[in-house]
């Protein structure tokens, strides 16, 4: 049972209602009973000298979410989704072998799908928003988005199934699944698909890849059990590594690139120092695999997300459970936090996703509903909306409004 969650992320972020003054004459004196409201509306009573007093705090902005633009319909399968950092753009990855490109505001298809060498699978456009890789068999291939054409080829020896911009956008961090136990990770020049160092490999396929945001750090991990830390600029190992007792899937840096937070199909979840490898904070524990893992904007919280059909929202410096456990009709399979940390995105492998306040770990508005596994989720800039890749050949754009008080 969960009795005390303390504050849920960073208060000045978040939404305020109105102040509440209320105070008392007692004996020629005025107290002061109340100075502020928090951040979700409440009703309370004051006893005082003998005298109980009802007061009603004014309650914070309420959210709905509707759906953008009709479905962004596909021939297959979509495995991997991404809005572009102008939020103009939509990227799909497809089992069709084709990776297409949206308008946002109209969902109207770009241009021609770009044909890759098999399934594609990550997705992700550079932080000007120019270019977009997608990952495939065999390599990835990197696309302008203006006019469609593929700036290179990224080659490796397998399926890459993990990639990432580094936020400067002068490379690409691309991993692959080259044999049941093996696979290789590579950074590559962003400009020309030039490699930079040489691939990375140790025996462990690579399930995925991050930057850090100040672009001096890079990640890999995959089902070695180990999630190793990689200097930015190179792609030389720093000799760190981070052990979990089971396959490490998820990976998130937090905003002041101090730290790495980890996620493991052994259950468990953990921040770490990315100086000395050593954790912060005590294993977050979920009851089953944890498949998804997100810092918030403030760094002040983490989420995680697993098998257990739940996801959790976490203090990152002590690990406290900052609210109940969000519930979810089947096991979820990616999370997201909004760019301004105002909410949580989850997606399940039954056939739905969700949209929660991150402050108070309620849901926003009604389910978001697919016809199967949702795959993938992504905010876009403005953290109003919303994209949603699932396995019943569509990806959806849906919308976050305030809702108007009556």
């Amino acid at each position: 049972m969960y009795t005390n969650y303390g504050e849920i992320g960073d208060m000045k972020s978040q939404p305020q209602a109105a102040v509440t003054l209320l105070t008392l004459a007692d004996g020629g004196r005025t107290r002061e009973l109340a100075t502020q409201s928090p951040a979700f509306g409440a009703v309370a009573i004051i006893a005082l000298c003998g005298l109980t007093m009802l007061f009603h705090h004014a309650q914070a902005a309420e959210f709905q979410v509707t759906a953008l633009v009709p479905p962004l319909v596909h021939p297959a399968a979509i495995h991997g989704v991404a809005l572009s950092p102008d939020g103009k753009w939509a990227a799909t990855g497809c089992s069709d072998h084709f990776l297409r490109i949206w308008e946002v505001s109209t969902g109207r298809l770009h241009g021609e799908p770009l044909p890759h060498d098999g399934e594609v699978y990550p997705v992700a456009f550079s932080p000007d928003s120019r270019s977009v890789v997608g990952g495939s068999a065999n390599g990835a291939k990197l696309w302008e988005v203006g006019t469609g054409k593929v700036i290179a080829t990224l080659p490796h020896p397998g399926f890459v199934y993990a990639l990432a911009f580094r936020p400067d956008g002068k490379a690409i961090l691309t991993s692959s699944h080259d044999g049941p136990q093996d696979g290789t990770a590579r950074f590559w020049a962003a400009s020309n698909g030039q490699p930079i160092g040489d691939f990375i490999g140790n025996r462990q396929r690579f399930y995925a890849v991050a930057f850090s945001p100040d672009s001096k750090l890079a990640a890999v991990s995959g089902n070695g059990n180990v999630a190793h830390l990689l200097d930015g600029l190179t792609g030389k190992p720093k000799g760190i590594e981070l052990q979990h007792d089971g396959s490490i899937r998820a990976l998130s840096f937090s905003p002041d690139s101090s730290k790495l937070l980890t996620g493991s199909l052994d259950g468990s979840a953990r921040v770490w120092d990315v100086t000395t490898g050593q954790p912060v904070t005590p294993p977050f524990r979920h009851d089953d695999q944890i498949r998804a893992v997100a810092f918030s904007p403030t760094g002040k919280s983490v989420v995680t997300a697993g098998r257990d059909k739940t996801a959790r929202l976490w203090d990152a410096t002590t690990g406290t459970p900052l609210c109940p456990p969000l519930a979810h009709p089947t096991e979820v399979r990616c999370v997201a936090f909004s760019p301004d940390g105002r909410f949580v995105a989850t997606g399940c492998y039954g056939d739905t996703a969700h949209v929660w306040d991150a402050a108070r770990g309620r849901p926003i508005g009604s389910t978001l509903q697919h016809r199967a596994l949702v795959r993938v989720i992504a905010f876009g800039p403005n953290s109003r909306v919303l994209l949603t890749g699932s396995f019943d050949k569509t990806a959806r754009l849906w919308k976050i409004t305030e809702v108007e008080a009556e």
